[in-house]
């Protein structure tokens, strides 16, 4: 018998009123993802992408020039300028 027919075993004698604690302590454990929610996931990362491609990029014309501005020194908060 394997450790999740014992679980099942185990439960199925469980008397009703914990049965909503066992619920509530299995949800907190982490769960796998399972291929098809990655699956979906990348689709919309790719229609995402698309739709931002489809209307003309983010408008950078120049990525060196876009660098440099965004990269450009900036004062840093309650320090003398």
């Amino acid at each position: 018998m394997t450790v999740k027919d014992q679980l099942i075993t185990e439960i199925n004698r469980l008397d009703e009123r914990y049965l909503e604690l066992l619920y509530k302590i299995i949800c907190q454990f982490p769960h796998g993802c399972n291929i098809n929610q990655k699956v979906e996931q990348g689709q919309q990362i790719i229609a995402i992408f698309q739709e931002i491609a489809d209307a003309g990029g983010l408008g950078i014309s120049d990525p060196q020039e876009w660098q440099k501005e965004i990269r450009k020194d900036r004062s840093l908060p309650f320090r003398g300028a």
